[in-house]
């Protein structure tokens, strides 16, 4: 049913190529929750500056036990953009994507937000950089401003409102959400150590392959259907 709902929709961007390529929407699947644990500056393999991160206990929130054999576990994170204001054992909430294809472990972030708890409410917090978003109002990814957009607003089904929602249900209470996002983790706890991302680090001198356009497509209509 979940699949003949979005057929319409499905359709029209598949057969408006040129659109499909500029405007693939993030989807709940690219959500994740963690901790920063470190930021360090690196050039990316367009050359540009760039930065290599780590995080404590990663978690894809909405991703279902099905996704979980599309995907592989990522090994390395990293973005274009300084995550100005946002300290070790701060709480986040992202959109990263893998680089290269669903199975890649390098994961790129498109843009990321605070996350926090107070009266066992969450809090999210407004997105450090504008990312490509959907708007269900002119069902396209055109938008007269970023500002009023959530980390979590720019999907095809829903609003960032309901998404909070089904946080809320998934961590109720602000000790649920500090037990399943820990602050101090062990290193050993960390996604990547130090020694991985170096090693990761120097053979990154050979760029990555290119994700072709169809099997964007593809990647993308597997995480709808």
């Amino acid at each position: 049913m979940r699949f003949l709902y979005r057929m319409p929709i499905l359709i029209i961007l598949f057969l408006s190529m040129q659109t499909v390529w500029a405007c693939i929407p993030h989807s709940p699947n690219d959500v994740f929750i963690a901790r920063l644990q470190s930021s360090q500056p690196t050039l990316m393999d367009n050359q540009q500056k760039g930065f290599d991160l780590q995080f404590s206990n990663p978690r894809f929130v909405f991703r279902t036990l099905r996704m979980w054999f599309f995907y592989s576990k990522p090994e390395h994170w990293q973005s274009d953009f300084e995550l100005k204001n946002i300290k070790t054992n701060d709480l986040i909430i992202g959109l990263a994507y893998p680089t290269s294809d669903f199975k890649s472990t390098d994961y790129a972030l498109a843009s990321l937000a605070t996350l926090s708890c107070k009266d066992d409410k969450l809090i999210i917090g407004k997105p450090l950089v504008s990312f490509l978003a959907w708007n269900r109002e002119n069902g396209s990814c055109r938008h007269d401003s970023h500002d009023g957009i959530g980390i979590l607003d720019g999907f095809i089904g829903e609003d960032q409102e309901y998404y909070l929602q089904k946080l809320q249900a998934k961590y109720p209470t602000c000790n649920k959400l500090n037990a399943a996002f820990p602050s101090g983790a062990d290193k050993r706890g960390l996604s990547n150590s130090t020694d991985s991302v170096n090693t990761h680090s120097t053979s990154k001198q050979d760029s990555h392959p290119q994700i072709s356009f169809w099997e964007k497509v593809k990647f993308w209509f597997r995480q709808w259907i």
